[in-house]
């Protein structure tokens, strides 16, 4: 049992080392105690990272309306995942966009953070339901999205990787500076524009794909939309900070997943007129 549970904390232990996580969770002094080479690679860890935590918030998804179904069952899920959003990984990310939108007074400061969690809680509420189930087929929750009605579901998965490239295109569009940290400066420089061109390329095709029962108009309204705020958000987050820093990267990875869910939740209204 003790062996078990050293490799448990071993395995712990190398996970929060990566530098993939460790950009979105770690302390500054600790990320400062690492080699800057070690996040050359970093942006294919965040792709993969943001990937795998798309899956973790369509099973606490589906999770919380199997249990919570007879009450409320449209509230609690959103709740969930509002609290996974806000104290989990992104929870730092959510810091730094505050700081970034409420200045230098902590009370703004406050004011910005809470408004930012009531944004993201109430557009995530707007998803709507989640059923894992089609008729006798019955999937893990994390595979629930799968299934062709379950169509909310796929805003969670994409969400996360609609933020990892708004940190990934800032930095073609905005270079390291001296306020820039090593660490981040070749994490931005590790990936390249054709790189940033392909992970654009493939996430534009899978939205497209996700949410073609939508119609044309409200697919097109949905990229477009995202595709700009997120362009926008990290060139101008960036261009603020004096160059692409640690905390305007994260405010822009927040703050592009919550555009492209008003983008989504805007594509579907027009979908439904």
């Amino acid at each position: 049992m003790a062996k078990d549970s050293r490799k448990l904390a071993a395995a712990l232990a190398w996970l929060a080392r990566r530098p993939a996580l460790m950009l979105l969770t770690a302390r500054d002094r600790r990320l400062a105690a690492e080699a800057p080479e070690r996040f050359r690679h970093a942006w294919m860890g965040l792709l993969g990272t943001s990937l795998v935590w798309g899956g973790v918030m369509v099973t606490l998804w589906g999770l919380a309306w199997e249990v919570f179904g007879g009450v409320e069952p449209l509230v609690l899920p959103a709740m969930v995942a509002t609290g996974a959003i806000c104290l989990g990984l992104y929870r730092r990310a959510l810091v730094a966009a505050a700081r970034v939108l409420g200045g230098t007074e902590p009370a703004s400061q406050a004011v910005a953070a809470a408004t930012l969690v009531l944004a993201v809680g109430f557009s995530l509420l707007g998803l709507g339901p989640y059923f894992h189930r089609w008729g006798d087929l019955r999937l893990p929750q994390w595979l629930g999205w799968l299934l062709p009605h379950a169509k909310h579901s796929r805003v969670l998965l994409l969400m996360p990787l609609w933020g990892a490239w708004a940190m990934l295109i800032a930095g073609k569009f905005c270079r390291p500076t001296e306020r820039t940290d090593a660490r981040v400066a070749a994490f931005v420089r590790g990936c390249g524009a054709l790189a940033a061109a392909v992970c654009m390329a493939v996430l534009m095709f899978v939205t497209t794909v996700y949410f073609q029962h939508l119609g044309m108009g409200s697919q097109v309204l949905i990229l477009a939309v995202t595709a700009v705020a997120v362009v926008a958000l990290g060139v101008g987050l960036c261009r603020r900070a004096g160059g692409p820093t640690r905390q305007s990267l994260l405010a822009a990875n927040v703050l592009a997943q919550l555009a492209f869910v008003l983008a989504y939740l805007a594509g579907r209204y027009l979908a439904s007129r």
